[in-house]
């Protein structure tokens, strides 16, 4: 729950292009996980160089070969039934060694993602059955090596990932992010005033509302405080919230903003203290 810095940039400034960022923030013994969006080579390399880890999923088509140099045919390694886990290198001309991580999916996922494949009307998207393969598994690549994760807590980690989504969702759900500029506002410093008010907002919010009663609350309480619902509240009630007294204000979280009680899964708090025990 720290945010080591925010920046403003074009909108046509994709992933990919800023995936490099975060390099001069890292310090030894980093993990940084990343989706798709940032996959970069030379990013991964730097990465390595600043002694820190990745754990990212593994774009479909970069070229893999082993530590001799030799490919390796990618249609061979879909056939592994129990999945696999070697260290390869990835890319054509820059090549980075990285563990290889290949888990199958159960059936109903691999359904849902061929069925999402199959809709998707992109004429330059002419899916080939390998692809499909490719589908029944979940791909990453990480620096971390097999004494510290197995196969399966490579999975399990990056399902941290989701924390960043769910932050995300809360800003633009509970704080109404894409509202708080209407069209007519052309002003470009008045625009990012305006944004960088509101992330100072988030960031109070966050520290001192979330952080804090989530610990008082879970420390004596079984409940688990939703950071969606809670953003959801507060943008709605941000008088009541800044205004009435501490002991009143648990009380409403309590009963409007943790999660509900499930046995089928995690909520990510649960996650977390997973990993913690």
């Amino acid at each position: 729950m720290k945010f080591i810095g925010f920046s403003l940039d074009a909108f046509i400034q994709n992933d990919q292009s800023a995936s490099g960022d975060i390099v001069s923030s890292l310090r030894k013994g980093d993990l940084l996980i990343r989706d798709l969006g940032y996959f970069a080579m030379a990013t991964f390399e730097k990465i390595i160089q600043a002694r820190a880890h990745f754990l990212s999923r593994l774009k479909y088509g970069i070229t893999l070969s082993d530590r001799n140099g030799n490919p390796i045919e990618l249609k061979k390694l879909l056939k592994q039934k129990h999945g696999v886990d070697r260290w390869v290198y990835i890319g054509k001309e820059k090549k980075v060694w990285v563990r290889l991580v290949m888990i199958p999916l159960p059936a109903d996922q691999v359904a849902g993602k061929m069925r999402k494949a199959k809709k998707d009307r992109d004429a330059r998207l002419n899916h080939s059955k390998e692809y499909y393969q490719w589908l029944r598994f979940n791909v990453y690549i990480t620096s971390v090596d097999k004494d510290v994760w197995t196969l399966r807590q490579v999975h399990e980690a990056y399902k941290v990932r989701w924390q960043i989504e769910i932050i995300f969702k809360s800003w633009k759900s509970g704080f109404n992010l894409q509202h708080i500029l209407h069209e007519g506002c052309t002003n470009e410093h008045r625009v990012r005033v305006a944004i960088f008010l509101l992330l100072l907002f988030m960031v109070l919010f966050m520290q001192k509302i979330y952080v804090r009663y989530k610990n008082i609350i879970e420390r004596t309480t079984d409940k688990k405080v939703s950071l969606l619902k809670l953003s959801i509240y507060a943008g709605s009630h941000i008088k009541e919230i800044i205004a009435i007294p501490d002991k009143l204000l648990k009380e409403i979280i309590m009963l409007h903003c943790c999660y509900d009680k499930r046995s089928d899964r995690f909520n990510m708090t649960q996650r977390y203290q997973q990993y913690e025990n």
